[in-house]
C-alpha cells in the first residue's frame, strides 16, 4: 500500500503522537510498503527509515492567532500547514491518509475526496470541538489508542473507534546490564535502592506524592533514592517540596534526558513510579520501562490499566501517597518479586505493544 502519515509536528518536536508517527512509518516501510511522512518545517527529529519520505511544509504558529480559545488557535495552525500540504496529498496516489488529530480532518478530508484516498483517524486524546462527531464520521476508518479513549470519544458523539495501541521500541527499551558510568554521575551508594520517574513535571502526573511516599519509607528507615526525569511547570514547586521534608540527598531532578538514554538509567532502576491523578489516554513512558524489564507501581486511571495489566506490576488508586508507599515497600523488599514482575512486564509489551504487534494489528484493520 501507498499510505501518507500526516501530522504537522511529527517533525517539530517530539512526544507520543510524534512517536507514533515516526516508529509506524518505519515498521510500514520495513514491511514493504511505500510510506510519505508530513510534517511541519522546523527542527527536524531524525531516526527515520531510508525509505520513508519526508515532506515538510512552512506554517503558521498558531500564537500568531486571535485568542479565541486554544482548540481554534491550534485549527488556524493545522489549517495554515494543511494549505500548503493538501496539494501534494492529492496528488500523491495515496491508498490511505493517517491524521492523529481531529484538527486536520478538513483538509484531509476534502483532499482524499478528491484523490480517492481512504482517511485514517487515529485519536489519542479528547480534543472535541462541535462538529467533531460529524467530521469523524467521514473517515473511513476510526481508531483509539484505548479502550478508555474509544469510551470517552463513544460518550461525547456516539461513534466508538476500534482500539490501535501506542507502541514501544523494543530494540531500544530493552533490559541492560547496570550502566556503571550512570551509577557513578548519580553517585548511587552500596545498598541504595534506585526509583525512577520518566516524565512531564505538570500537576496531573503526581510527582507530589511519589515524593511524599519517599518520605514515608526514609522516615521508616529505607535506604532510597528518587530519580524524578523531565521538565516541566511543576518542577519549582516539586523541589520546593522536596526540600521542606529534608529530602535533599534522596530526591534528585535530573531534567530532560533523550529517549536514547533512557533505558541505561532504567537499567540502574530497582522499580518505576508513575503515579498520574488524571484521565491519561494511554501511558507510553510506562509502556517503556516495562520494555526495560522495570517493575512498575502506577494508578488506576485512565488507560493506565489496558498497558500495565494484571501481571505488569502494581495499580493503587490516584492521590493516595499511603498506598503508593505500601506498593513501594512491597517491592524494594521483594527482590523475587520485582524480577517476575520485571520479566511479565516486558512480555506483556512485546506481546500487545511492540511496534510489530501494532503494525500487524493496523495492517488487519484496514485489510
Amino acid at each position: 500500500m501507498k499510505i501518507a502519515l500526516y501530522n504537522l509536528t511529527t517533525t517539530t518536536k517530539s512526544g507520543g503522537i510524534e512517536t507514533f508517527n515516526r516508529e509506524m512509518a518505519n515498521t510500514l516501510a520495513k514491511r514493504g510498503h511505500t510510506v510519505h511522512l508530513y510534517g511541519g518545517k522546523g527542527p527536524f527529529v531524525k531516526g527515520y527509515h531510508p525509505e520513508v519520505a519526508i515532506r515538510t511544509y512552512s506554517f503558521i504558529k498558531r500564537d500568531f492567532f486571535p485568542d479565541m480559545g486554544s482548540r481554534f488557535r491550534k485549527f488556524m495552525e493545522r489549517l495554515s500547514f494543511g494549505i500548503p500540504a493538501g496539494r501534494d496529498l492529492r496528488q500523491g496516489g495515496y491508498d490511505y491518509i493517517y491524521i492523529s488529530k481531529p484538527f486536520d480532518l478538513p483538509v484531509v478530508l476534502l483532499s482524499a475526496s478528491l484523490s480517492g484516498a481512504k482517511v485514517i483517524f487515529g485519536s489519542g486524546g479528547t480534543e472535541f470541538f462541535p462538529g467533531y462527531g460529524k467530521l469523524a464520521r467521514k473517515a473511513d476508518y476510526f481508531f483509539s489508542c484505548s479502550d478508555f479513549n474509544a469510551t470517552q470519544i463513544e460518550q461525547y458523539c456516539g461513534i466508538r473507534p476500534q482500539v490501535l495501541p501506542n507502541g514501544v521500541n523494543t530494540d531500544l527499551f530493552r533490559p541492560l546490564e547496570p550502566d556503571s558510568n550512570i551509577r557513578r554521575t548519580l553517585d548511587i551508594k552500596e545498598g541504595e535502592k534506585i526509583i525512577v520517574s520518566a516524565c512531564r513535571l505538570v500537576g496531573l502526573k503526581g510527582i507530589d506524592y511519589a515524593i511524599k511516599a519517599v518520605d514515608t519509607l526514609k522516615r521508616k528507615g529505607h535506604n532510597i533514592r528518587y530519580c524524578v526525569i523531565g521538565e516541566g511547570e511543576a518542577r519549582k514547586e516539586l523541589e520546593g517540596l522536596a526540600n521542606q521534608l529534608r529530602l535533599d540527598n534522596s530526591v534528585s531532578f535530573l531534567g530532560n534526558i533523550p529517549n536514547s538514554q533512557l533505558p541505561g538509567y532504567y537499567s540502574v532502576a530497582d522499580i518505576a513510579v508513575f503515579p498520574s491523578v488524571a484521565d491519561e489516554t494511554f501511558g507510553i513512558a510506562i509502556a517503556e520501562a516495562m520494555a526495560c524489564g522495570v517493575p512498575v507501581i502506577s494508578t488506576r486511571v485512565g488507560g493506565i490499566p489496558e498497558v500495565v495489566g494484571k501481571e505488569g506490576g502494581k495499580l493503587v488508586p490516584p492521590k493516595n501517597a499511603e498506598a503508593l508507599a505500601g506498593s513501594m515497600e512491597t517491592l524494594l523488599e521483594g527482590d523475587q518479586l520485582r524480577r517476575e514482575l520485571g520479566v511479565k512486564g516486558r512480555e506483556r509489551i512485546l506481546s500487545r505493544f511492540s511496534w510489530d504487534s501494532v503494525a500487524d494489528r493496523f495492517e488487519q484493520l484496514i485489510g
